[in-house]
């Protein structure tokens, strides 16, 4: 057995969230390297200079079909990271040389919530002699670090089986924060608990939105939340999930968090009388220790857009009139920029980044109430192109922060998405009980680009932007050697300086670059290490293969990766194109596929098999447009009564057939259109072939 306790760092004994002064250079002990989030590394041996010697040291396969999307943590000299059914792999920094695997074998009860989260996990959590990992089962698990064995398994959903944990659990003052997903499920509440390190026991929860009065609420908060929720709102509205966007502070001992929409997404549908339904689309604080209401900020009230406020939260202290003051800095899917002062919640900026937005005009400092426009509010307006996208104008993939350059690096997005009020649709696929309309969704991927953007907080401008198309990017890293360090889902990896956003070193890898890269210093080198792969357990729109992938990346292998200044290694040659066969059935009509589109959206079906090309961005689920003769005899043994639960596919008893053929006809459409442009290529020679190319 290796040994990792020799000497257990400083932080590691401790009760705080590790500060920029006490991580050693060989460590990146949480997601942002420190409490406050930055993503900044204070190395700077690889720097502007010499970043374009930078090669590969060494790659590592991991067993895993879907990519590694979660922030790798390191730690005594070894690699964490959690994949699809979180699953958690501990590599040796130096080789790569897998040291344990950890399967806590999620157990699927049929249900559409769990068993989707299963295939979504962004990471682990390290404290003392343990790692932690929640499970698509809705479980908090603390794994010992030396053995790769289980040390305690807590129940965080108790007796509730439609309920999942896709993100990366935060550890800091002796406990461990995490919260479920509950897919913006109307008929649920979003929490946040708090577990101690050692044992496991839940320490506290607060719930993000109020429940049902008659049975009293849990703390004055509640009482206060209620009263901006539509009427009878405990019977068919709910959500507020805390999935992404939880951080300690030290200097405060406060726990910040944000949270998921309101659901359903249609406003009417949520009952009358709402003002503001908190607390969904919001930053909240609340006391570490107690769990006990600090304060909010509401970015998005009486939100129809599906702008959550789970985006990372950033800690900095800057200077802001005339003073030093300790901040929040937040980016969330709205397409604004927020500053939050850390105590109060006072909010002291909020600006447009540098992509298109059109469902407020600006947001008032004085009231903190965004200033809202009609032509985007489709619920009234019957459609809209809105502006951002439901995807966001920055999704979960951690934005860095570098007290260098004064400058924070977003990975944005800037797409549109037509909406359509269809009060004849209703919801089936994920249980809304009082439901009676639907949403229609297009995202315009026609002009839809990905910005990576270096966004000035003080002076709150554009420094500089690296416009560019679809696919998104992923999480970025800045260092001290005036780097930023940017993966794309195309796998285009780069280093850009800091300070002017000029392209200095780029590399070509197989797989899509999710992740928020990060480096350390091993045996007196910088390394900076890289998860890659197919873009599964990203949770960052599994159905958007469009947006976040390319084909060739959708099928690339599972890879942790370092480089290092004069890396000579070399990836090995790998196929990753796509042959569709001629489709088993014939082409169907073009009214029975739309149809069966509509379909697929109400049962919820894209959530794991893609959007509208049916381009699902994890390779472990089967791609419906490659599906044979015996799989379409199957299809309503699969779908309808469950025979592949034991994978991971939920059931849908309550289906019609009618219903199902409907989405056969669009799966068969979607095959066709696949076949006919890969026979369409074969007349251009080199074309049909998509593959990644090594280093």
């Amino acid at each position: 057995m290796f040994l990792l306790f020799a000497a257990l760092p400083c932080y590691a004994l401790g009760w705080g969230t590790p500060s920029s002064d006490s991580v050693p250079l060989s460590e990146w002990p949480v997601v942002g390297r420190t409490g406050d989030n930055h993503h900044f590394s204070p190395l700077r041996q690889v720097n502007d200079k010499n970043v374009k010697r930078l090669g590969l040291a060494w790659y590592a396969d991991i067993p895993s079909k879907p990519g590694l999307v979660g922030t790798p943590i390191v730690v005594d000299g070894v690699v964490y990271q959690s994949a699809q059914r979180s699953v958690v792999f501990a590599n040796d920094v130096r080789t790569g040389r897998l040291l344990w695997k950890f399967d806590p074998k999620l157990q699927f009860k049929g249900e559409m919530i769990p068993t989707m989260g299963s295939h979504v996990n962004r990471g682990v959590g390290v404290w003392k002699d343990k790692v932690y990992v929640g499970t698509g089962d809705c479980r908090l698990i603390a794994i010992n670090r030396a053995t790769g064995k289980l040390a305690w398994d807590a129940d965080v959903c108790v007796g509730d089986s439609r309920l999942a944990i896709t993100g990366a659990p935060r550890v800091a003052a002796g406990k461990v924060f995490i919260g479920p997903a509950n897919l913006d499920d109307g008929s649920r509440r979003g929490f946040l608990d708090a577990y101690d390190a050692e044992t496991g026991k839940r320490l506290w929860r607060f719930y993000t939105v109020p429940g049902d009065p008659s049975k009293g609420f849990e703390n004055k908060a509640m009482e206060m939340a209620s009263k901006t929720w539509g009427k009878e709102y405990w019977k068919r509205a709910g959500s507020g999930s805390v999935i992404e966007g939880i951080t300690y502070d030290p200097v405060l001992r406060l726990v910040y968090f944000g949270t998921t929409s309101a659901s359903p997404d249609l406003p009417q549908d949520r009952g009358e009388g709402r003002n503001g339904e908190l607390f969904t689309a919001s930053i909240v604080a609340v006391d570490a220790d107690t769990g006990e209401y600090r304060w909010h900020y509401q970015q998005t009230p009486n939100n129809g857009w599906n702008y959550d406020s789970y985006q990372p939260i950033t800690i900095a202290t800057l200077p802001i009139g005339g003073k030093q003051r300790r901040v929040l800095m937040h980016a969330p899917k709205n397409g604004f920029f927020y500053v939050l002062d850390a105590a109060t919640g006072k909010l002291l900026a909020a600006d447009k980044y540098g992509v298109r937005v059109n469902w407020a005009s600006s947001v008032d400092v004085k009231t903190g109430r965004p200033r809202e426009m009609s032509e985007s509010q489709y619920w009234v307006t019957g459609q809209s192109m809105s502006f951002p996208s439901s995807y966001g104008a920055h999704n979960w993939m951690p934005m860095a922060f570098s007290p260098l350059t004064g400058l924070v690096y977003i990975p944005a997005v800037d797409m549109g998405e037509a909406l359509t009020y269809a009060p004849a649709l209703k919801g089936k696929g994920v249980g809304f009980a009082l439901v009676d309309s639907s949403v229609e969704r297009e995202m315009d991927l026609k002009d839809a680009k990905a910005p990576l953007i270096a966004w000035d907080p003080i002076k709150r401008k554009v420094r500089w932007k690296i416009d560019e198309p679809l696919p998104a990017g992923g999480g970025t890293l800045a260092t001290a050697g005036n780097l930023v360090f940017y993966g794309r889902g195309d796998g285009l990896l780069r280093a850009f300086a800091a300070d002017t956003g000029k392209v200095l070193w780029s590399v070509q890898l197989d797989g899509a670059v999710r992740a928020a890269p990060i480096t350390v210093e091993v045996d007196g080198e910088q390394v900076l290490l890289i998860s890659s792969g197919s873009d599964g357990s990203s949770g960052g729109g599994v159905a958007l293969g469009d947006v976040n992938t390319t084909e060739a990346t959708r099928h690339a292998p599972a890879r942790l990766l370092a480089f290092k200044i004069g890396g000579t290694a070399k990836l090995p040659a790998t196929d990753l194109s796509s042959v569709f066969l001629e489709p088993a059935r014939p082409r169907p009509d073009a009214e029975s596929a739309r149809l069966g589109r509509a379909n697929m959206i109400s049962y919820a079906c894209e959530y794991c098999h893609g959007g509208p090309n049916l381009q699902a961005t994890m390779n472990n689920i089967p791609d419906l447009r490659m599906a044979n003769a015996a799989t379409h005899a199957a299809l309503d043994k699969i779908v309808i009564g469950g025979a592949y639960e034991i994978k991971g596919m939920p059931r849908f008893p309550d289906m019609p057939l009618e219903d199902l053929e409907r989405i056969r006809a669009y799966i068969l459409d979607r095959a066709w259109a696949a076949y006919d442009a890969q026979q369409a290529a074969k007349t251009a020679p080199g074309k049909n072939r998509l593959n990644g190319t090594a280093p």
